[in-house]
């Protein structure tokens, strides 16, 4: 037993605490090494007094959702993986045009979606695909189309773990942008739940916009093989890319997936990681169609021979949207 295993066991007789737990098998990649304590934890007081204490006994932690829009290191994760489940869900206030729900960190997205919906609120709908957790979804701030998450969003109520306090972040104090959340700058702050904001609308025109949302997703998406989904964010356009692609001219940012796709990259791979010839911005795990093994190692190789292609042909920096943990 290493020593963080003895200290969390000792200070935590009554948890269930599960060693050297085999990440690879929740990871939506389903790829990476084991994590040395992990704990599916589902409610928010136990969360704040678990993550306090490995704070003080200088425990490595990590709080995750559904493992999603993760990058397991091969070797695993040192430490704590802390697994948010907490699902609770509120009416705030239901008003005759509006709806202000609450949801906590751990429910699905596709929850999250499916009790607005119920309640004949708009503004969700094409989240109802979005794989992880409400939690991920804010901290990464989601996007389908032109929708942001955030752009519903009221209040986040966060733990600063090494502070042991809650904080409330307004909406502005959130930091919003593209892929982009203060959650990603400040490492012992999590979230625990937040508000929403959604408008009433015709509960036909809400299921039409759930229907097309789904259908797109399966339409363009490779959802048959693990996957993290999207890899790199759509980079920023410029003057270069619309002289290029003049279809692209009037946008703010170019498709990563469009660019991989023109630079000639589908069904490339390294090992059992493959380009996706549906959506080139998705990397696809293959092990079981090729009977090999999959790693984070070739899935970073491929990641690094994508940037280095689009840097030389279209002079774009790709940025990954995935989130890696542990260290090789």
């Amino acid at each position: 037993m290493t020593r963080n295993q003895n200290f969390l066991g000792k200070h935590f007789p009554d948890i269930n605490w599960s060693f050297n737990f085999p990440l690879a098998k929740l990871s939506y990649f389903k790829l990476g090494g084991p994590a040395e304590i992990f704990y599916k934890v589902e409610e928010i007081e136990l969360v704040k007094q678990i993550l306090s204490f490995c704070s003080k006994r200088d425990i490595p932690w990590v709080l995750v959702g559904g493992l999603s829009n993760v990058v397991l290191a091969d070797a695993g994760v040192e430490g704590l993986v802390l697994e948010m489940a907490c699902k609770g869900f509120k009416v705030l206030e239901d008003g005759q045009d509006s709806v202000l729900i609450s949801a906590e960190a751990g429910m699905k997205t596709s929850q999250l979606v499916s009790k607005s919906v119920y309640l004949n609120a708009t503004g969700l709908e094409g989240f109802i695909g979005v794989p992880g957790t409400v939690g991920g979804a804010i901290y990464n701030n989601a996007h389908y189309l032109d929708f942001l998450l955030a752009d519903s969003i009221q209040e986040v109520t966060a733990f600063h773990v090494k502070n042991d306090e809650e904080i409330m972040f307004s909406h502005e104090n959130c930091k919003f942008t593209y892929e982009q959340s203060i959650f990603q700058e400040e490492e012992q702050v999590v979230i625990l739940s937040a508000s929403f904001l959604l408008q009433k609308d015709d509960p036909a025109l809400i299921k039409e916009k759930i229907l097309e949302a789904q259908a797109r997703r399966l339409d363009t998406q490779p959802l048959n093989y693990p996957s993290s989904g999207c890899i790199f964010r759509n980079p920023a356009n410029n003057e270069f890319l619309k002289k290029l692609f003049p279809q692209f001219a009037n946008q703010e940012f170019i498709p990563a997936g469009f660019l991989i796709d023109q630079a000639g990259l589908k069904n490339q791979r390294e090992g059992a990681i493959v380009v996706s010839d549906k959506h080139a911005a998705f990397l696809i795990n293959k092990s079981a169609e090729l009977n090999i093994p999959a790693s984070s190692a070739d899935l970073k190789k491929l990641i690094k021979k994508i940037q280095l292609t689009i840097k030389e042909k279209f002079q774009v920096e790709l940025k990954e949207e995935v989130f890696y943990l542990g260290k090789d």
